[in-house]
Parts: C-alpha cells; structure tokens; sequence
C-alpha cells in the first residue's frame, strides 16, 4: 500500500531505507528509547534486522517527505485486536517539522483500510516528553498496562480509535 497526500508519501520499507535508518542510532540511549531495551547496540545489518523483526509479522513502512527524503519509520501489527504502532521514529535531521504527525496518521490510515482496524495502540517511554505529546495531540490517551506487557513501570501505553 502507498499512501500520498500533499506531497508526502508512505509506503513500505526498502533495503535502503533500513540501511538509511540505521545510521539515525549514534548510541545505545537512542537505540533503547525506539526499539527497547533488548535491542543490540552495537548492531550490524543482520542483528538490526533481527532485533526489528523485519522478517516477522510487523510491517515496516517509511515516510517521504516531498523532495524524497526519508522524513519517517514506523511499524505496524495487530495486537489484541488492535492496530498497533511499534518502532516510531522521525528523520533526525528532521524533527520538528510534523513527520511524525504524518506518519502516525498515516500508518492508522493504513491500518483501517487495508486490516480494518477501528482502534489503534502504541507504548511510550514516560521520560520521553516529545512523542507523549506528539501522542496526545494525536487523540491518544493513556489506558490501563496490559497485564502481557512488559516495563510497566517505565512506559504508558496509549490507544485511540478512528473518528
């Protein structure tokens, strides 16, 4: 599926893309706030492919912002029902500039339409301040921890449903 709107475009994720990726992680704090404490760092190719779970059930999209460049990554998969976003990240060369709005946006967009779901879910670090916000603009809200997930103490696990 490929999404564009105003110039953007969302669409899944190339070898060039993850390569590309790959180099947004300059140290271990920025590797475990995306992707957990259970992703290696140092990586390499096979190990960040491994850790991301690119082979798995997840789907990978990247987000392009109208001159081409990847402004986005994202990861979507149903958990418990829901559409649930995993791996969230934006350029960061980036920041600021709404490419995780779009992305977020867009990946529900993707949800609904190509897996029905009506009602999407996502975790976040507590400390991390940016995309909590980023969350709550975006019509999430902070629910119950689900009993099967782990780091309650350090994370919010946020849901919304489609309007």
């Amino acid at each position: 599926m490929k999404i564009e709107q105003d110039g953007w475009c969302l669409e899944r994720s190339s070898d060039a893309d993850i390569a590309e990726l790959m180099g947004w992680f300059p140290d271990p704090q920025s590797v475990d706030i995306w992707g957990g404490p259970k992703f290696r760092f140092p990586f390499t190719r096979e190990t960040f492919c491994e850790d991301c779970h690119l082979d798995a059930v997840l789907q990978s999209f990247s987000l392009r912002d109208p001159d081409g460049r990847m402004a986005a990554f994202g990861q979507l998969y149903n958990r418990q029902g829901r559409g649930h976003l995993a791996r969230l990240i934006s350029n960061p060369g980036m920041r600021r500039e709404g490419a995780g709005k779009r992305l977020i946006a867009s990946l529900m967009r993707v949800a609904r339409e190509e897996y029905g779901f009506q009602e999407y879910s996502l975790f976040v670090y507590r400390h991390n301040e940016p995309a909590y916000r980023c969350y709550l603009d975006l019509g999430f809200t902070v629910q119950a921890y689900p009993d099967d997930a782990k780091m309650k103490d350090k994370c919010y696990f946020l849901s919304c449903s489609s309007e």
